[in-house]
């Protein structure tokens, strides 16, 4: 009886096909990251909405969200806007845009009102503003960012960056102010730092510029 064996040719296309599959599944993946994480992950998009030179934002930073904030700041490119905060935080990417976006403006103030919330990703938009106030008893709170793949997450294995926190024209007190306070909660790692705003310009001298009663309007 004769062995008839496939040959070598025959074994190899189907090894390329996958691996080109496989290639192409994850460029695929990657280009579409941030629609696939707003579609699945667990951030909601955040409410948006404009008054005047004022954008108010209120909720998860989603991609979609990001770029909300980035159209309207090109939209107003010359004028003094403010960015008016209360989030929860969201995904490190998008607020990365934001804060460039900010920063490339050069004429946002960031405001965080009354008792509202500015943590993880939203605190380094806030950090961005050329002025940044603040209510008495708004809360800040950070640590360090997360990878997220679609319903999975995990913490970012490179730690968080501390230049996401950095304020413009600092020349380096601040800075040096902040990491001490992120350091002893280890919240550029695996902690995470807490405080309200009429303590944290108290521990951290500048990073918030201006702190307004907790009843005031915006």
């Amino acid at each position: 009886m004769k062995i008839s064996f496939p040959r070598p040719e025959a074994l190899v296309r189907p090894s390329i096909l996958l691996r080109f599959a496989v290639v192409t599944i994850v460029l695929v993946l990657v280009v579409f990251s941030d629609r696939v994480a707003d579609a699945v992950g667990g951030v909601r998009d955040a409410a948006v909405g404009a008054r005047g030179m004022d954008l108010f934002v209120s909720g998860g930073l989603t991609h979609r969200t990001g770029r909300e904030i980035v159209t309207f700041l090109d939209l107003h490119k010359g004028s003094d806007v403010r960015l008016v905060l209360d989030s929860p935080g969201g995904y490190a990417r998008a607020a990365d845009n934001v804060r460039q976006a900010v920063l490339d403006h050069g004429q946002v103030s960031t405001v965080v009102a009354g008792y509202n919330l500015c943590a993880s990703a939203c605190t380094a938009i806030f950090a961005a503003g050329l002025h940044r106030s603040a209510g008495e008893n708004a809360r800040f709170v950070f640590h360090s960012a997360r990878i997220v793949l679609g319903p999975i997450s995990f913490d970012d294995p490179f730690g968080g960056d501390p230049d996401r926190y950095r304020v413009p024209g600092d020349d380096g007190r601040i800075a040096a102010a902040l990491s001490e306070f992120l350091d002893r909660s280890d919240a550029l790692d695996t902690g995470e730092a807490g405080a309200a705003a009429l303590d944290l310009s108290r521990i951290v001298p500048g990073w918030i510029t201006e702190l307004i009663p907790s009843d005031a309007d915006i």
